[in-house]
């Protein structure tokens, strides 16, 4: 590779730490250009940081496209660093494609490439045993043969991996130990997003070992430091451990009432009344219905047409947002609702109640 485009790549590293995403972005999308055409062994170490960058700037339809190139180029070249960039690509997602990922990243792990990309693909390898089934041994297995890592963020992440093994495994007083010899020497401005998922760890820590005011008490630090960096993963990481404080939810069952003037739902002592004119609440009433509906269905129901693919997904996406609005309204604040398989599905109890019948 040129130097000029080398001392390039690490201006663009250099940018990602500092979470300068568009100065990054703009030095790795003239790199990735190249991907289709002249594949190298740079896209694969830089890959990663690329599909974050993506990411937390909310390029979905370039996410989308590399993942589309990925996908041509791995069966032709049958060379491991493809395979593991289409992983991390299939990792990041939207939505997330973990088992496809699971996949390439084994087989990956089988090859003879060294150095921190086999940390990098052991850790994400890890995060899809994680997200996907909670394998907390095979989880350990992956992490705890970790060795020698050159990267500082990767190491600073992989002490926050460790730490989270021991308190999925109950082990509270080695994970506290973890973290705290971390964060004894681990700052903000060394790296602030290694930084902010030790806290993230520590808070579910703290949690975990019934030691709430302390996890309240680092809870509200997180908050504010978050909003010094409000990224994307930043957010989800945070609304999930917020989440996670909620109190279990009732069996109390969710009431709709359907009459011939109106449609209002009654839950925990609220009414909700429905205004069909506006697609979220057609759409969310509709589901309360029909607890399940495919892509095909949404369109049809909204808008009496066929789903296209190619313009309907940011559309279906949209008002699954809205649907989710309109349940923290009616009072659902953790709805069992998302997507499984072909179909969004809405798991809560409703019982349909028909005026006049």
């Amino acid at each position: 590779m040129e130097t000029k485009t080398q001392i390039e790549l690490e201006k663009a590293k250099e940018y990602f730490y500092q979470l300068k995403l568009i100065e990054s972005y703009n030095i790795l999308r003239r790199f990735f250009d190249r991907l289709p055409f002249k594949p190298e062994p740079q896209h694969g170490e830089y890959i990663g940081m690329f599909i974050r960058v993506l990411s937390e700037l909310g390029k979905k339809n370039e996410l989308s496209f590399y993942v589309t190139e990925l996908e041509k180029l791995e069966p032709k070249i049958q060379s491991p660093m493809i395979s593991y960039q289409l992983a991390v690509a299939y990792v990041n997602a939207d939505p997330p494609q973990l088992r496809l990922a699971v996949s390439l990243l084994e087989k990956f792990l089988k090859t003879q490439i060294q150095g921190d990309f086999i940390a990098k693909a052991k850790m994400t390898l890890a995060y899809c045993y994680d997200s996907i089934s909670k394998d907390t041994a095979a989880v350990r297995k992956l992490i705890f043969s970790i060795e020698q890592i050159e990267e500082k963020s990767l190491s600073y992440l992989l002490e926050t991996w460790k730490a989270k093994v021991l308190r999925d495994e109950g082990n509270y007083v080695e994970s506290e130990k973890t973290l705290n010899q971390l964060l004894s020497y681990l700052k903000p401005e060394m790296d602030w997003y290694s930084y902010f998922t030790a806290k993230i760890i520590s808070i579910g820590l703290y949690r975990d070992w019934g030691k709430m005011n302390l996890a309240r008490q680092l809870l509200v630090e997180t908050t504010q430091l978050s909003k010094e960096k409000p990224l994307r993963t930043v957010v989800r990481q945070l609304t999930a451990i917020r989440e996670s404080f909620v109190e279990p939810k009732s069996d109390e069952p969710m009431i709709l009432k359907i009459g011939n003037d109106k449609e209002v739902v009654c839950y925990q002592n609220h009414e909700f009344c429905f205004d069909n004119s506006k697609a979220f609440d057609k759409l969310t009433k509709l589901f309360m219905i029909h607890k399940r509906m495919t892509k095909e269905e949404i369109i049809q129901a909204l808008f009496s047409r066929d789903y296209s693919a190619e313009s309907d997904d940011s559309v279906i996406y949209y008002h699954i947002h809205g649907v989710k609005k309109v349940l923290k309204k009616i009072g659902l604040n953790q709805p069992s609702f998302g997507k499984k398989g072909i179909y969004y599905e809405f798991e809560e109890n409703v019982q349909i109640l028909k005026e006049g019948v």
